[in-house]
């Protein structure tokens, strides 16, 4: 099954009463995703790098914003603000070249909106949409020692295996069909 992404939209509640809504990324949201790069902390890039990142490249804004929606999706969450919505995530999932039944998945929450339920929104659209293509199970490799990352994925309620090697945690949640 093929992923619509002019069709894509979702809209949800935080715990909070905050409002966010969720869309495909598109490939005019570069100059957006560099700006909101720039802001996140080194220990956030780190988190998602694995390394600190002074900026994205222009292949790298590339890779990260022209995706196919088959074998690599990528979410946007923006929250509503006083001002409009203004972005808040981003999340992506790409299939395994050998395993098209496996995908990799990532997430990144603005600094100032972690802890406020928008990884666990974007996590269960990742999930849906992992569904939607036929991807049966998802892995993510974090640091050991990012806690969120790990919480977030280990509540989800789904059966995963887990492994350590060299301080990566490397985690694959089984998704029944």
């Amino acid at each position: 099954m093929q992923f619509n992404p002019e069709s894509y939209r979702a809209s949800e509640t935080l715990p909070a009463g905050q409002r966010i809504r969720l869309r495909a990324i598109r490939p005019d949201d570069s100059a957006a995703l560099r700006a909101e790069f720039l802001k996140l902390s080194k220990a956030t890039v780190r988190d998602r790098f694995f390394s600190i990142k002074l900026d994205l490249t222009p292949g790298e804004l590339k890779y990260f914003t022209e995706v196919d929606f088959d074998q690599h999706v990528a979410l946007v969450a923006e929250v509503n603000t006083a001002t409009g919505y203004q972005p808040a995530a981003v999340g992506r999932m790409v299939r395994s070249c050998d395993q098209l039944d496996h995908a990799e998945i990532a997430i990144t929450v603005a600094d100032a909106l972690q802890g406020k339920g928008i990884g666990k929104v974007m996590l269960h659209h990742l999930i849906d949409c992992a569904r939607d293509l036929g991807v049966r199970h998802i892995d993510a490799s974090v640091l050991a020692d990012n806690k969120r990352m790990m919480h977030l994925i280990r509540n989800t309620g789904l059966p995963f295996d887990s492994s350590l090697q060299q301080g990566i945690q490397t985690i694959s949640v089984h998704l029944p069909a």
